[in-house]
């Protein structure tokens, strides 16, 4: 709800649900998960299972809420927090826009009032169902809601209260500025309006599971999510008289939305899902984080800052002080970078590997076995990897510029597309012998090639595709920044390039047993390797979008299997068979073997080509350039208890750790204990499923 220009909060009804919470909170260094040059989304601690979350104006004051647990708040943009009160069953929370003044809610409690930023509370009111409220933008008008019961409102700061409309199954509520225009949602229920500050109100739209309401600074502009099936996002922007279907496509389970002061921003949370934000009213919507499971979402009034809350931490939005360590190799005196090889713990046979401009996230294929293996994704420079999409042999793979926009192919099956990093894939075209693809830098324009087949292409994101060129044994396409250039290379063929997408292509150079070609971010240099025995098997490099080529690695002519290069076309790395790795600094002409990486099947490529990532044949390790900090040791941790039954529970551990090993125990007396063990996910997230009836047992969590 909004509690004054661009802030809200959210809660899940979590009474019958939730069972109670184990929650161990640390003032631990915030996880970057957004590019290094992108002030983006940080994970932040405490871990905290926030129903709720509110925000100042300028997005500094932050408060949020634990039902069963305390109220924490922040001064600093969510960098640290504080829990103040006491445990209740707290229910929503809005701050006035200087982030001074708070007031809260209790299901089953009071409300709760706060002059000193949540130093401090003061009870308010009876004891009711209360379920939400919201505040203007000075903290004088408030609006509260009880569900089932009326909607009440106070004009002193929440001194005194009046009650309102009927009594209805309320599920949130939203404010102007001024307090003067307010939004309600009634879940299975219609939309109400008021124009005098909560004194008289109109249904509006359709009856539904609504359960979200955001509102703009002068309360013209309105956005509600739906919790169901179809779930949906409406937007408003005549107060409230009509609305607008919005993401139709996306069809969530919507928790929670918020927007900025004059609506042109909003966020939005889905419940198994991940957190959207949209730029543009409501119009479209994007997923660029890796948020599970996001419940409470807030904003600042101008929507440069966002903040959100899930099952185990806080994250916010454009409040990151320093950019992600980007590891950086060392410069020597002449300006040339100095490669230091790391040997990652993951092993693969890798048949593709794909990296974000920064060389952050990392994606690869694996092609092993008749069966094939997962496509895996890395967000932490290839430190931790976790095990994506289904069970398939996957050809090749690529990435858009911040790694959330991802495409690999299956041989002898269709083309997959990602927008939330890898979590989920949609399977995309008919199934082909697909060998290659390749990306524009935001993801939009795709080039895929068939192995005896045609060149296809796609403007919308893989969504659909044309079939282009002529037959060929295709085994490698690249394109440039924005989609327009492209090259695609045959073995026992020729180069081709296109300048229109792909409409149009141009055969190049002689024919020669091609393997691989590399593009500049201009698509003016560009490099490709022969795979051949002999004086045949060179590089050979173009200046000139590929008119005229230039043989390179004339005094080590090798089996080259695979090549990248950084995106002004200075830096590259070629993998061989049966050899070693090989880099070049001067755009192909002199080339250095530093390394003693055998058999290298798949290379990519940072923008700036600091980063280089390098993975062998069969199941051989994975190596990379960029100096990798080992993983956080774990050692705090919360148990989320979810009861799915009499005798069936679910246990949601959240870790300040990936990929780690954890224990827990359950005792009720000497003679009964449980004991559960798992490991966490590359987001520090593990679900144990309990078939037993955990009342009375006190449990504790051990990691090791």
């Amino acid at each position: 709800m909004i509690t004054k220009p661009g802030t809200t909060t959210l809660r899940r009804k979590s009474l019958s649900t939730l069972i109670g919470a184990v929650l161990l909170y640390s003032l631990l260094t915030p996880i970057v998960v957004a590019r290094a040059d992108d002030p983006g989304w940080v994970k932040r601690d405490p871990s905290c299972s926030c129903q709720g979350i509110t925000s100042s104006s300028d997005g500094t004051k932050l408060a949020g809420f634990v039902n069963g647990g305390k109220i924490v708040t922040s001064s600093d943009s969510g960098a640290t927090w504080v829990a103040h009160d006491s445990n209740r069953n707290w229910s929503g929370i809005a701050a006035s826009s200087d982030g001074t003044k708070l007031v809260a809610t209790v299901e089953g409690g009071q409300i709760y009032t706060s002059t000193d930023s949540g130093v401090t509370w003061t009870a308010r009111e009876s004891v009711r169902p209360w379920f939400g409220v919201a505040s203007s933008s000075d903290g004088s008008k408030l609006v509260a809601i009880v569900n089932p019961g009326q909607i009440y409102t106070s004009t002193d700061f929440g001194a005194t209260w009046t009650a309102h409309e009927s009594a209805r199954a309320w599920r949130a509520v939203t404010s102007s500025g001024d307090g003067t225009k307010l939004v309600a949602v009634v879940r299975d229920g219609q939309i109400y309006t008021s124009a005098d500050s909560g004194s008289t109100w109109i249904a509006r739209d359709s009856a539904r599971l609504w359960f979200w309401v955001a509102s703009s600074s002068d309360g013209t502009k309105l956005a509600a999510v739906v919790y169901g099936n179809p779930g949906n996002i409406y937007t408003s922007s005549d107060s409230g008289a009509t609305w607008t279907l919005r993401a139709s496509d996306l069809n969530k389970y919507w928790q929670g939305i918020a927007m900025s002061a004059d609506g042109s921003k909003m966020i939005a949370s889905a419940y198994m899902g991940t957190v959207y934000v949209s730029r543009d009213g409501g119009i479209t919507w994007i997923s660029d984080n890796s948020i599970q499971s996001s419940w409470g979402v807030a904003t600042s009034a101008d929507g440069s800052k966002m903040f959100a809350t899930s099952q185990s931490f806080i994250y916010t939005y454009g409040t990151a002080t320093a950019p992600s360590p980007k590891p950086t190799p060392t410069a020597s005196s002449s300006g040339t970078l100095t490669y230091t090889w790391t040997k990652l713990g993951f092993t693969c046979s890798c048949s593709s590997i794909a990296a974000s401009s920064d060389g952050s996230n990392l994606i690869a294929g694996d092609d092993s076995g008749s069966t094939g293996g997962h496509l895996y994704i890395s967000a932490n420079y290839g430190a931790t990897w976790t095990a994506r999409g289904p069970m398939q042999i996957w050809s090749a793979v690529a990435s858009s510029s911040d790694g959330k926009k991802l495409v690999a192919t299956v041989k002898e099956g269709q083309i997959y597309t990602s927008s939330d990093s890898g979590i989920t894939w949609s399977p995309r075209e008919s199934a082909r012998r697909w060998d290659s693809v390749a990306t524009s830098a935001d993801g939009s324009k795709l080039v895929a090639s068939v192995e005896g087949g045609w060149l296809y292409t796609s403007s919308d994101s893989g969504v659909s595709w044309t079939a282009r060129n002529s037959v060929r044994n295709w085994t490698s396409v690249t394109t440039s920044r924005d989609g327009s250039k492209l090259v695609a290379v045959a073995r026992g063929d020729q180069i081709f390039t296109s300048s229109d997408s792909g409409i149009t292509w141009t055969p190049r150079e002689t024919s020669r047993l091609w393997r691989s070609v590399a593009s500049s971010s201009d698509g003016s240099i560009l490099a490709a390797a022969v795979y051949a025995s002999g004086d045949a098997s060179f590089i050979y490099i173009s200046n000139d979008s590929g008119a005229s080529w230039v043989a390179r690695a004339a005094d080590a002519p090798r089996y080259w299997q695979a090549i990248a290069m950084s995106a002004d076309g200075s830096k590259l790395v070629a993998a061989t068979y049966m050899g070693t790795v090989y880099i070049s600094q001067d755009s192909g002409v002199t080339w250095v073997s530093g390394n003693s990486i055998q058999n290298g099947g798949a290379v990519a490529s940072s923008a700036d080509g600091s980063n280089f990532v390098v993975s062998g044949t069969l199941g051989s390790s994975v190596y990379t350039t960029a100096r990798i900090a080992k993983p956080t040791v774990q050692t705090k941790g919360s148990i989320l208890i979810k009861k799915v039954s009499t005798k069936s529970y679910l246990l949601t551990i959240a870790s300040n750790a990936p990929i780690t090993k954890f224990t827990i125990t359950a005792k009720k007396n000497k003679n009964k204990t449980l004991t559960y063990k798992g490991t966490t996910d590359s987001e520090g997230a593990a679900t144990v499923k309990v078939a037993a009836n955990l009342v009375g047992y006190s449990l504790s969590l051990k990691f090791s």
